[in-house]
């Protein structure tokens, strides 16, 4: 059996189970694509063994101001930038020879950003340049981008994570220090547990640093609700954990898949017997007629049963969540 490891091999396998060579298969191979695509998308969207669950890391991008000459060693880095027509303001992120300004905006949603073509000058320098074009990054479009492979956002892990502290007043501190010292002569396991347990309700309940994030598939975009100014700076990471489509021009195992071939078969079948329904009723030589309608009518029962299977035995389960 010739195993499919491909888009090609995969739609001849498909129709040779309805009867290809041997039958004429009236399907046009721009129709064939269509469904293909279709078929993976279902699959993908559905079918658990088609995404893989992945930390995805990404580093806080700045903004930058496009000048239109090469002054950007004029500014300081750390310097006060503001712009003449807008009135904006910005911090110098880091100074350069190049033609361009990294900055981190000051201004948010109340305030005017900077306008193409308006001159910026530095407060500490003095130096005057004129924009040319505006970049926005990460920081002043308070969202990050997402891969356009990845279906779903699950969480963005917190960002103090990054920081640990040896204060001496620090409560998670005092606790790791007298259970850690314990646990190995008169305290027990359950007790550590169940102490860190509380611990995590009372940073959820008094100091939780968990985000509201904004997860748009279409737009792959994930937006995060903070003062992006004061808790992340430029070339930080952050870091989500997500579930993303296993590319199969890559793994060519999906295309041998038992589900999405069988799939695949029956929306070809689908196919078929649209085209054939204009046919329907007409006699041809030796009273043969064609019966596309049946061939539509199976098609859609396979394909419900099929749906049906995948949303009962492979779709991923549904987070629960508990408060």
């Amino acid at each position: 059996m010739a195993v499919p490891n491909s888009r090609e091999t995969l739609k001849d396998y498909c129709l040779r189970s309805l009867g290809a060579p041997v039958i004429e298969i009236n399907v046009d191979d721009d129709q064939l694509e269509d469904r293909v695509d279709e078929a993976l998308q279902f699959y993908q969207h559905y079918h658990t063994d088609a995404i893989e669950k992945v930390f995805l890391k990404h580093k806080i991008t700045g903004s930058k101001l496009n000048l239109t000459a090469a002054v950007g060693a004029s500014f300081q880095q750390g310097e006060i930038i503001t712009g003449s027509v807008s009135g904006a303001t910005a911090l110098v992120h880091e100074d350069t020879t190049a033609n361009y300004v990294l900055y981190t905006i000051l201004t948010h949603d109340d305030e005017i950003p900077f306008q193409t073509g308006e001159t910026i000058t530095g407060t500490n320098s003095g130096h005057t340049a004129v924009i040319s074009t505006i970049v926005k990054g990460d920081m002043e479009n308070e969202y990050i981008p997402i891969p356009d492979a990845v279906t779903d956002v699950i969480r963005l892990f917190p960002i103090n994570d990054a920081f640990t502290s040896n204060n001496l007043f620090d409560i998670k501190y005092q606790m790791h220090l007298n259970d850690m010292f314990s646990l190995g002569y008169m305290g027990s396991l359950l007790e550590y547990s169940m102490a860190q347990q509380y611990l995590s309700t009372l940073d959820l309940v008094i100091d939780s640093d968990n985000k509201f994030t904004s997860f748009d598939r279409h737009r792959n975009q994930l937006r995060i609700d903070m003062k992006w100014g004061e808790e992340v700076v430029i070339d930080n990471y952050l870091v989500v954990e997500a579930y993303r489509i296993i590319d199969p021009e890559t793994f060519t195992d999906i295309y041998n898949d038992h589900y999405l071939k069988k799939y695949l078969t029956a929306i070809i079948k689908r196919q078929w017997g649209s085209n054939l329904l204009k046919f329907e009723g007409m006699q041809m030589p030796g009273g043969v007629q064609f019966n596309g309608r049946q061939l539509f009518d199976d098609a859609l029962t396979e394909i419900e049963k099929l749906e049906e299977e995948v949303r009962l035995n492979w779709e991923q389960p549904i987070d629960f969540y508990m408060g």
